[in-house]
């Protein structure tokens, strides 16, 4: 796993053989302008890295303010849907408050359009999240073309 960008509250890594890019919140502790970098970051270098995994750790994920959830659905999310995906993984925040942020941010986007594709797939615990993202696709599990 190659670390990539990593601040006292975010680490981004990216493992080359499953083309995979593993997003780790730190701490729930962020300002507004590191919530925003640290997602633009991992947006970024999916995208330098033609990331086809996406895994997010959100356990201590900050929750976000109305202004960055505004700003994750108006300006990140249309940017987000472009990449060629195959997989996301979100490990699910521990916080009510941040598990709630998710909910809204991920009804907004869809509300706006921008809906995932693949469906993100949720997991407690990060092992089987990285257990499933290593699974290869069955038939009845290949994404759409595209």
């Amino acid at each position: 796993m190659l670390k990539l960008y990593e601040t006292h509250h975010l680490r981004i890594s990216y493992e080359p053989r499953l083309r995979l890019l593993e997003v780790l919140w730190l701490t729930d502790v962020a300002t507004p302008a590191e919530f925003r970098e640290g997602y633009w970051q991992a947006l970024l270098l999916a995208e330098r890295h033609q990331t086809r995994a996406w895994l997010s750790d959100f356990r201590s994920v900050p929750t976000p303010p109305e202004e960055e959830v505004q700003w994750l659905t108006q300006h990140w999310y249309p940017r987000y849907v472009q990449l060629k995906l195959d997989k996301v993984a979100i490990i699910k925040p521990l916080s009510p408050g941040a598990q709630q942020a998710l909910a809204r941010i991920v009804q907004l986007a869809n509300e706006a359009g921008h809906t995932n594709r693949p469906d993100a797939h949720y997991f407690d615990d990060p092992a089987a999240a990285r257990a499933w993202i290593e699974q290869p696709f069955t038939r009845g599990q290949l994404p759409p073309a595209g």
